[in-house]
C-alpha cells in the first residue's frame, strides 16, 4: 500500500496553564494551545489521528477558552481537504484526553483505534486524572479496534506506544517523502519537550514519559509534529 497524503488540520485553539505541557515551568501562564488532527490518506484507508477539542461544556468553560473562526473548525478544515466525515475509515486517537478526541462523535461509522490500556482507564481513572477525561467524547457508537502495543496500520504508517502522559497514551509515525512524519500527541505537545527531554506537566508515569520522548528522539529522518505548539502550524510535510 502507498501513503498518498499526510495534511495537518486545525480545530483552532483553547487555552490552558503552560505548566501542563512542561514539567515544572511556566505555572501560571496562560497559553494558546494548537489543536493540530493529521489527515493520512493511502490506498486502502482515511485516517484521522486525533479530533480536536469539540465543544466543551459549561463546566469545562470555565478554565479553557476554546478560539477559533468557522474556517479554524475541523468540519471545515476536512472540507477543504476534500474529505467528509463519513469517508474518514479511521480515528487513531493518541490518547482519550478531551482535547485528543472532542469530535470523535462526527466519525460515527468508522473505526477507533486506541490502546486497550487507554480505553479501560478512560472509563475509570485515577482522582488526579478525572478532570481530563469526557466520558460523552469517547464513549462513542464507532468500533473500537483495541491494540496492544506497535501496531502496523498499513506498510509506512505505524502507531508507536508512548506512556507517560496517559497510561496508553500512542504516537503514530508515518513514511512520507523520505522521512518519518512523527505525531507526538502529547507525549512531545510543544518543541521543547523533545529538543530538551522535557516531559509534559500533566503526567501518569514520569518515567515512561521520559522513556518515551527518548523513543522518539531516535526515530531516523524526523519531522516532529508537536500537538500544541502554536509556531508550528504549517511544517513542511
Amino acid at each position: 500500500m502507498t501513503v498518498l497524503e499526510v495534511r495537518l488540520l486545525s480545530d483552532g485553539y483553547f487555552t490552558l496553564d503552560k505548566s501542563f505541557l512542561v514539567f515544572g515551568k511556566y505555572q501560571g501562564i496562560k497559553y494558546k494551545a494548537a489543536l493540530k488532527p493529521l489527515l493520512v490518506r493511502t490506498e486502502k484507508e482515511t485516517i484521522l489521528v486525533d479530533t480536536g477539542v469539540g465543544n466543551l461544556p459549561p463546566t469545562y468553560q470555565k478554565f479553557h477558552d476554546v478560539i477559533r473562526s468557522k474556517e479554524e473548525k475541523l468540519s471545515h478544515t476536512l472540507r477543504k481537504a476534500g474529505v467528509r466525515p463519513e469517508d474518514v475509515t479511521m480515528v487513531v486517537n493518541t490518547h482519550l484526553h478531551f482535547d485528543h478526541c472532542g469530535n470523535n462523535r462526527m466519525f460515527a461509522n468508522t473505526k477507533f483505534l486506541v490502546q486497550t490500556d487507554e480505553i479501560r482507564y478512560a472509563y475509570f481513572p485515577d482522582r488526579f486524572m478525572r478532570v481530563s477525561y469526557l466520558r460523552d467524547f469517547f464513549d462513542v457508537e464507532g468500533d473500537y479496534l483495541p491494540v496492544r502495543g506497535r501496531y502496523e496500520i498499513e506498510d509506512g504508517v505505524e502507531v508507536l506506544p508512548t506512556p507517560g502522559h496517559t497510561i496508553g497514551h500512542q504516537s503514530v509515525i508515518v513514511k512520507w517523502k523520505n522521512r518519518n512524519i512523527v505525531y507526538a500527541g502529547d507525549a512531545a505537545p510543544l518543541a521543547e519537550n523533545i529538543e530538551k527531554r522535557n516531559i509534559t506537566g500533566m503526567i501518569y508515569d514520569s518515567a515512561q514519559g521520559a522513556q518515551s520522548i527518548d523513543m522518539l528522539r531516535r526515530v531516523e529522518n524526523p519531522v516532529y509534529i508537536y500537538s500544541h505548539d502554536n509556531e508550528q502550524l504549517k511544517p513542511d510535510l
